[in-house]
């Protein structure tokens, strides 16, 4: 069947993609996922504390940056910093950091590494073999350049705007087109970056036996998903400053829990969806015409000429 604009929208594509996840248990598998990236996120916190008790500009920074969006944890942070460089040896300090990186990074690649076996899988039994030293590497890359990919999407996302430019558009109406220009550029960057991210894992997640397919529907999909739970969390972020600080820490802990399963729960419908529209909706190849050989010579259709015999 040929695929049109209406295919992405056909309804019994939509309902066969609800009865997959249904039968492939991917709300269980979203919040497994989740719940690993939330351990990977609290022991790289403990990894950014260990590093700023050893080198102060990473400290600096990092109380710069939580200054503005949870100010309240910032003089705790401070006072735990100190303590932690005035008691702690050098050599505990810098155990703790190696430890909390190579827990982090291991516990991302085996976050990565499940993703993956989850989206290649279909019920059969090659899917869930035992990986091999290539697969590993792979996910391993693939891990590195997803973990960077999300973090700079999360840093353009929560990239502050220079105050001079709130008050600008306020006031006129250039300064109100420069800000909307800002944003945009901003969130088309977020969301190409994050797009580039869910590529490269869709496209790691293939089977290396079976012929690549298409994965652009399936990372719009999700990308989409990823988008609109970012600006609802940002709106969110921005208006804390209204509200009392115990209020809005556990507000931003559960809408970071929550938003953070519906992106997991998007990435993998994501694949699903890449599975279903390329086997109902296939794009049309043109068959390869296979090489032309040379035409046959003369003395392919003479008689070799026998000795006679004697």
């Amino acid at each position: 069947m040929k695929r049109t604009v209406g295919s992405y929208l056909n309804y019994p594509l939509w309902k066969n993609l609800g009865q997959q996840a249904a039968r492939h248990r991917y709300w269980m598998k979203g919040a497994a996922i989740a719940y690993g990236i939330v351990c990977c996120v609290l022991l790289s916190s403990f990894m950014a504390i260990a590093a700023a008790s050893l080198w102060a500009p990473v400290a600096e920074g990092l109380t710069n940056h939580l200054q503005r969006w949870v100010p309240a944890v910032v003089t705790p942070l401070q006072a735990v910093i100190a303590e932690i460089r005035t008691d702690w040896p050098l050599n505990r300090r810098w155990w703790l950091f190696l430890l909390t990186t190579g827990a982090s990074l291991a516990l991302w690649c085996k976050v990565v590494g499940l993703t993956q076996q989850i989206i290649r899988s279909d019920g059969d039994l090659a899917s869930h073999l035992i990986p091999t030293w290539r697969q590993r590497s792979l996910t391993g890359l693939v891990a590195i350049a997803t973990a960077a990919l999300t973090l700079l999407a999360v840093g353009v996302v929560l990239l502050a705007l220079p105050a001079g430019m709130q008050q600008q558009a306020e006031v006129s109406v250039i300064g109100l087109m420069r800000q909307l220009l800002v944003q945009s550029l901003r969130w088309s960057l977020a969301a190409s970056t994050i797009a580039l991210s869910y590529g490269v894992l869709y496209r790691s997640s293939q089977k290396s036996s079976a012929r690549s397919a298409p994965v652009l529907p399936g990372t719009v999909f999700a990308t989409m998903i990823w988008l609109a739970t970012a600006m609802a969390f940002k709106h969110h972020l921005e208006s804390l400053t209204d509200y009392h600080w115990l209020f809005s820490a556990g507000s931003t802990l559960t809408l970071a829990f929550i938003g953070l399963y519906i992106c997991t729960l998007g990435l993998l419908l994501g694949g699903q969806y890449n599975k279903l529209i390329n086997r109902y909706f296939p794009l049309a190849r043109s068959p390869q015409s296979s090489p032309q050989g040379p035409p046959p010579s003369f003395e392919s259709f003479t008689i070799p000429k026998q000795r006679p015999y004697r």
